[in-house]
């Protein structure tokens, strides 16, 4: 980013999504604080849902480790509401590193301060995860 470049809110919000929808974790992380909040309301085989600050960066960086590609298609950002609050909307064409197709969609909420993003609790369909065998 262009140290003379203002960014609105709902613009990091995209570019978080879109570097991780590109498995460049480096890249998001110049979006995400350090002590970031990462909520999976429905992530499943007694994984925590509630990730904090390391835990949350770790869980990203794997990222690149499970997929080959995920791919994220589709991507509408909305907001702020009134609280604040940004949603998106957006959906994957991932394969998993075993060869395994990963579409899936999302509904997320981020909260932005200070040009990054402080909490992103993302809602996904858990079936796809069991699907492709990584649940």
């Amino acid at each position: 980013m262009d140290a003379d470049e203002t960014l609105s809110d709902t613009d990091i919000v995209e570019r978080v999504i879109r570097a991780v929808g590109e498995l460049d974790i480096a890249r998001a992380r110049d979006w995400l604080a350090d002590d970031m909040v990462l909520e999976l309301p429905f992530r499943g085989g007694g994984h925590p849902r509630t990730l904090l600050g390391a835990d949350a960066h770790a869980f990203m960086a794997l990222l690149p480790k499970i997929f080959d590609r995920m791919d994220f298609t589709d991507i509408e950002v909305h907001g702020p509401t009134p609280t604040g609050v940004i949603v998106a909307e957006y959906a994957s064409n991932g394969v998993t590193k075993s060869g395994a197709s990963y579409p899936n969609s999302y509904a997320a909420f981020f909260e932005v301060e200070n040009g990054v993003v402080v909490r992103w609790r993302e809602y996904f369909n858990p079936d796809v995860i069991v699907a492709a065998g990584l649940g």
